[in-house]
């Protein structure tokens, strides 16, 4: 690891571990950004900001986005929730909904790609027997022996 403290960005290397890795990331502390974008994005410490921490000594919650706090998470269910009733008691729209006729699903059935192929055969409908030739794998409507 190099670093220089006087403006909080550190150079991290990864071990290499069957292929993977190796790779070196730089931290800026102040900034609370990695170059592997993780702690940016999720606003929450990567694997090197916590290692950075643990070996300047710093607990890595310290560095986990205040909107993850217990505070916060309480705050966002505070509000009261007032159900809407019967739609019949609506106040009516100020405006017009227009559907958008691209995403509309059509009537009828959908085409199906798929092939099907003797595992889609049941064991149970392989089973019947033909009432004609006795035979099992077909029934009395496709016997082979009926056009005769």
């Amino acid at each position: 690891m190099t670093y220089q403290t006087g403006d909080g960005v550190f150079e991290i290397l990864n071990f290499a571990h069957d292929g993977k890795g190796g790779n070196d990331h730089t931290v800026n502390a102040k900034k609370k950004i990695c170059s592997c974008g993780k702690w940016k994005n999720y606003h929450m410490p990567c694997s090197h900001c916590i290692k950075f921490g643990d070996i300047r000594g710093i607990e890595p919650n310290t560095y986990v986005s205040k909107y993850y706090s217990t505070k916060l998470y309480k705050q966002t269910y505070s509000g009261k929730f007032y159900p809407m009733g019967n739609e019949r008691y609506w106040p009516p729209a100020p405006f017009a909904l227009v559907a958008n006729v691209e995403h509309m699903r059509t009537s009828g059935v959908e085409e199906r790609t798929r092939l099907k192929n003797d595992m889609d055969i049941s064991p149970a409908h392989m089973a019947r027997k033909c009432s004609i030739c006795k035979e099992t794998g077909h029934t009395k409507a496709r016997c082979p022996k009926r056009a005769q």
